[in-house]
């Protein structure tokens, strides 16, 4: 009997030590897991972090394109006002509604000076030219602010703001 009672007892003691290196990988395992399962969790907070990043920035360069392609309208815009008040100015001119600063008209007043010379000179086609110089140069002055204050918008545009 004692021999049947220390078998049980090394049976036991056999059957613990079993169920305690089982219990202790189960412990191992179940660490493991969690770690593994923390380094995740944390490399998904990342990967959110990174896409909410990037539909900010993708937000923010749609509203900067947007506000560009505004600008660039606007600008269109101003150059086209500028060609038709360009247009405007030469065919009132032609048309006599306006009239030439004096400055502009050196070669009529010169032209007066010898009646002689008038009478042999050619007809004065050169009129036309300073009226259509005029309204060149109208509108180059014209269009050129525009492209100025365009820039000017879209400078501060890109610059947030701040000047």
């Amino acid at each position: 009997m004692t021999r049947a009672l220390i078998v049980a007892i090394l049976l036991l003691l056999g059957v613990i030590v079993w169920q305690r290196g089982s219990v202790s990988i189960a412990h191992r395992a179940a660490d493991q897991a969690a770690s593994s399962r923390d380094a995740m969790e944390g490399e998904r907070d990342v990967a959110r972090a990174e896409a909410d990043a990037a539909t900010e920035t993708l937000k923010a360069e749609r509203s900067s394109a947007a506000a560009a392609n505004a600008l660039a309208s606007q600008y269109e815009k101003e150059k086209y006002d500028a060609q038709t008040a360009s247009d405007r100015l030469v065919a009132d001119l032609l048309n006599g509604n306006k009239r030439l600063h004096q400055r502009w008209q050196a070669s009529v007043a010169t032209a007066e000076l010898s009646a002689a010379a008038a009478a042999a000179s050619q007809p004065d086609g050169r009129a036309d030219d300073r009226i259509e110089s005029v309204g060149r140069a109208v509108g180059a002055a014209a269009q050129c602010d525009a492209q100025v204050r365009g820039l000017q918008a879209y400078a501060l545009l890109c610059s947030g703001g701040a000047w």
